[in-house]
């Protein structure tokens, strides 16, 4: 028998998806002032400082909070950058500072000679069959938008791989040696070996290609640590397990060790194909959403975020949307409030129920204020609560809530926790 929250849902779903079209301006019948207007933030008040400005890049002070995310515009030696979030902002900001690692390296005089050796090499043919693993998708709704939206059809399908077999056949098998060496460049350097960023992707190419084929050494001397990719992804507990096994482990293993991983958590094969297929999400953001998930062990219907995910992420976005909730879900489970299942709202959200029966919303939600759409929001989840049995609310957020959320949620006993995983905020 369907309990009384499964038989809610249509209700939350509603009331969900009003609540987060916070580009609602809208007054109420009352008065002018009774709902916020979403702000243009300064970035030098929200961001740490040595996030905001470094030897190579400055973030522009305006930071425009639509659409569930911080806007940043960051300047570089190298370009002008864009970051989809506070968490989009830590990895450009990081990729800047790798970029700026390898041109230097570049310049030194073994690293030249490497490259004359590779180009006289009997490998030197084989470097046509490298390939930019990029793949950029833009105009689409993102992140918290995908998922709470109703997006075409012909979404879903543009971050689907397709099946065949490799043109290039045992040719490729020789550039084994170089997806490593660029692997352990990429993962000294604390950045993601498969980023969507064009910029860093041709340095690291050039540094593996002298390594591989040029014999270019790579030591602490030529190649600066700059930390943990996982720290930038922020990967509950597992961020050093996930940095081992980008470094350790080729594409092709760490999607049989998910695959397995995920069949172990009950997902359908189809559900398993389906992600581990899906352009959206790299090796690196597919193995951190696995991580996170396997770390909600108990937690039963882990299979419907993973169903989610792989039908609806179309961008890079997306996939950072998936880990960052899985990882919100995560710390609450096992810091504050156990558990016991995942739910889909409307089949497209995924939310959770505790053990003790509280309704836990989790957002990657960067900057929430209280708008009309999430007093309808607040109205809507009091009938589901009521309908389960006022066992209680709690919405747990990454980024920051405003003061007036805050207090018109605790007036309607809805408990928020902001700042959950704050990132690159102050």
């Amino acid at each position: 028998m369907k309990n009384a929250f499964s038989f809610c849902l249509p209700i939350l779903v509603g009331a969900t998806l009003s609540c987060f079209a916070q580009t609602d301006h809208a007054t109420a019948p009352g008065g002018e002032n009774s709902f916020e207007q979403l702000p243009e933030l300064k970035a030098s008040d929200i961001i740490k400082p040595e996030l905001l400005k470094g030897p190579h890049f400055s973030v522009r002070e305006p930071v425009p909070t639509s659409s569930g995310t911080n806007q940043f515009t960051i300047d570089s030696d190298y370009g002008l950058f864009e970051a989809d979030g506070n968490e989009m902002l830590v990895k450009r900001v990081r990729e800047i500072g790798a970029i700026g690692e390898l041109k230097e390296v570049s310049r030194t005089d073994q690293f030249k000679q490497s490259l004359a050796a590779a180009a006289k090499g009997p490998l030197n043919g084989a470097k046509n069959l490298v390939q930019d693993p990029a793949n950029t998708i833009s105009n689409v709704p993102k992140g918290i938008m995908k998922f709470m939206g109703r997006a075409g059809e012909s979404l879903k399908k543009v971050g689907q791989k397709s099946e065949g077999k490799d043109p290039q056949g045992s040719s490729a098998q020789q550039l084994i040696g170089y997806s490593n060496a660029k692997r352990k460049v990429a993962v000294k350097l604390g950045v993601d070996p498969y980023s969507t960023n064009t910029v860093l992707q041709k340095e690291l190419d050039g540094i593996a290609w002298a390594s591989f084929a040029g014999g270019f050494a790579l030591t602490a001397a030529t190649l600066p640590v700059g930390g943990g990719v996982g720290m930038a992804l922020s990967v509950t507990k597992t961020s050093n397990s996930l940095d081992s096994m980008l470094l350790d482990k080729s594409p092709g293993d760490l999607k049989i060790m998910n695959r397995q991983a995920l069949t172990g958590m009950g997902v359908s094969e189809s559900d398993i194909e389906r992600l581990l297929n899906n352009n959206s999400f790299s090796p690196t953001t597919s193995t951190a959403f696995v991580l996170n998930l396997k770390s909600l062990d108990g937690v039963q219907d882990r299979r419907a975020f993973v169903h989610i995910a792989g039908q609806t992420a179309s961008d890079e976005s997306d996939a950072i949307f998936c880990v960052q909730t899985a990882a919100l879900l995560a710390k609450i489970h096992e810091s504050e409030k156990p558990l016991a299942r995942i739910a889909l709202v409307a089949d497209r959200f995924p939310i959770a129920v505790a053990k003790d029966g509280t309704v836990v919303v989790a957002l990657q939600w960067d900057y929430a204020a209280w708008t009309p759409g999430a007093a309808r929001f607040c109205d809507e989840v009091q009938k589901v609560d009521a309908e389960s049995g006022r066992k209680g609310i709690l919405v747990a957020i990454s980024g920051q809530a405003s003061p007036r959320l805050k207090q018109e949620l605790q007036a309607r006993r809805i408990a928020i926790n902001d700042r959950v995983n704050p990132g690159p905020l102050k």
